[in-house]
């Protein structure tokens, strides 16, 4: 259905195998890495946790299952069949990566030929700070990959057939349900739209348009009262999203707090392809960006610079008001929401392009600077935050590559041929840039300990410096005690406690076990 209303050739059959293939080795591949070195990530817990709460185990899941529901959901499936263990998780990430990027290739070809096509999929699927996060149980990827989707759905339904609205509105709130985040791609399908069709809904698109409003708000209602239940009706998501919309820009508690607002930009050369990976506050560091970031630089470079040529903006009252919303979006950045901030740029990219003949490049603008300004505004910066602007920066780097062939008379398969082969290569060698692993497993390896050495570990009362890890690897209720609180802890019932540091003021509790930085004491009998 979708291969005939984007009329692709039974030659894309081939290329979206090519495509298939790479991204199942990649993900076999980093599912395997993930596996030798253990959950970075603790979210991921969170996750695994909530997916234990939907099959049916409720072990301090019910202040965070309404968190992103979509994946852990799928996760708790695999559960119910048996495969209880932190690969289902990684697993089913994978499998969005694979969708995602099978995706971003039909998005692609609705602009460009399959070689290009084919060169911007291999260029996203492998992009450094992509791999860092590949099929490791977060859900930033398998949120782009949703959105991908829901994109390429949108696109489809504006400009070729409304039967798909009734499509790509659920599957917004299925972005939502996969990364709440990911609906800033609201403003960008919204900009679009009204580039393509005015303000006003036709005729033709009205009974589509009810169809996905009442299927998606089914869908939202549905989830919104299992999550409410589950979460005992205190259910933070609400207040959480105001506090964003507000324009709260996250503590300085947070140990991602970074004040840099330059980061995502000063960073991007890393997060195309680094030579050295290492972890700082277990979240891998990409640094030292190579030659293979500085070409994809320059080809975006150039592709600009032959853009801008080409472009011709008129001088009237549109493209004045447009510069005025700009000028405001800059002005105001760090004064108001970001979501203002976002509403007042789109406001300029409708007035610049609502007559323009450029309204794709706009919209994709526009993807990049709807996540970008919000993740920009807040405080709190992990890098895998900015992986939901990589698809549209990419699409613009095929964009230069397409430009230069128009200037430049040399085989339009070269630049192509050379990326596709370096990126691929890069992806098979990323985690030879890996350095200092610390041993994540320790979690695991010291809760293993217990539950060897204890059989009636389920019985006793166990203290934990942070509950995420050894609330999933021991699969019981634990307490959450901080290390610091030495007091607390000598004086406790607990039978066991697992502390980050080592405690040598305890008269209870004796040290029975010591791997890497985590040490368990056990109450003396």
């Amino acid at each position: 259905m979708i291969f005939n209303d984007l009329n692709l050739k039974s030659n894309d059959a081939k290329f979206i195998l090519v495509v298939l293939i790479i991204s199942s080795l990649l993900v076999a591949y980093y599912i395997q890495f993930t596996e030798s070195i253990g959950i970075y990530c603790s979210d991921v817990f969170v996750y695994l946790l909530n997916a234990l709460y939907y099959s049916g185990a409720n072990i301090n899941s019910t202040s965070t299952i309404y968190l992103y529901p979509l994946i852990s959901f799928i996760t708790s499936l695999l559960f119910d069949l048996g495969f209880k263990s932190e690969l289902s998780i990684y697993l089913v990430t994978g499998v969005f990566a694979i969708l995602g990027n099978i995706g971003f290739y039909i998005l692609l070809r609705t602009r460009f030929d399959e070689v290009l096509s084919l060169t911007g999929t291999i260029m996203y699927a492998t992009f450094a700070l992509n791999l860092a996060w590949l099929a490791n149980g977060t859900l930033d990827i398998p949120a782009v990959a949703v959105t991908i989707w829901c994109v390429l759905i949108s696109y489809m339904a504006i400009k070729l057939n409304p039967k798909y609205y009734a499509i790509a509105m659920p599957l917004f709130v299925i972005c939502l349900f996969t990364r709440y985040t990911a609906g800033l791609i609201l403003p960008v399908l919204i900009l679009y739209y009204v580039y393509e069709k005015g303000f006003k809904i036709t005729p033709e698109d009205k009974p589509y348009i009810i169809k996905g409003i009442l299927y998606s708000i089914g869908i939202f209602a549905i989830v919104l009262i299992i999550l409410t239940v589950m979460s005992n009706f205190e259910l933070p998501l609400i207040h959480e999203t105001a506090i964003r919309v507000e324009g709260k820009r996250g503590m300085t508690v947070n140990q991602a707090y970074n004040p840099d607002m330059k980061y995502y930009f000063t960073n991007f050369p890393e997060f195309i392809s680094a030579s050295k990976t290492t972890f700082v506050n277990a979240t891998p560091l990409l640094e030292n960006s190579t030659v293979l970031s500085w070409i994809s630089l320059g080809l975006l470079a150039v592709g600009t610079v032959l853009g801008a040529m080409k472009i011709r903006i008129k001088r009237n009252k549109e493209s004045i008001g447009a510069a005025i919303a700009f000028l405001i979006s800059v002005a105001i950045f760090t004064q108001v929401s970001s979501i203002v901030t976002i509403i007042i740029t789109f406001i300029g990219l409708y007035l610049i392009g609502k007559d323009s003949q450029h309204k794709e490049y706009l919209a994709m603008l526009g993807w990049i600077l709807s996540f970008y300004i919000f993740f920009t505004y807040f405080n709190i910066r992990v890098n895998r935050y900015i992986i939901p602007a990589i698809p549209p920066i990419i699409y613009f780097i095929m964009l230069s590559i397409e430009l230069i062939h128009e200037k430049i008379k040399i085989n339009k398969n070269i630049i192509p041929l050379i990326l596709i082969i370096m990126f691929v290569i890069q992806g098979f060698t990323f985690t030879s840039t890996y350095e200092d692993i610390p041993n994540f497993k320790a979690p695991e390896e010291i809760s293993n300990y217990i539950i060897q050495n204890n059989p009636d570990y389920e019985n006793q009362s166990i203290g934990v410096y942070n509950l995420r890890p050894y609330s999933w690897y021991l699969q019981t209720d634990v307490e959450g005690i901080p290390t610091g609180n030495t007091t607390y802890i000598d004086q406790s019932n607990v039978t066991y406690y697992i502390s980050n540091k080592e405690l040598s003021n305890l008269t209870n509790y004796t040290q029975i076990k010591n791997i890497d930085n985590l040490y368990l004491y056990e109450k003396n009998k």
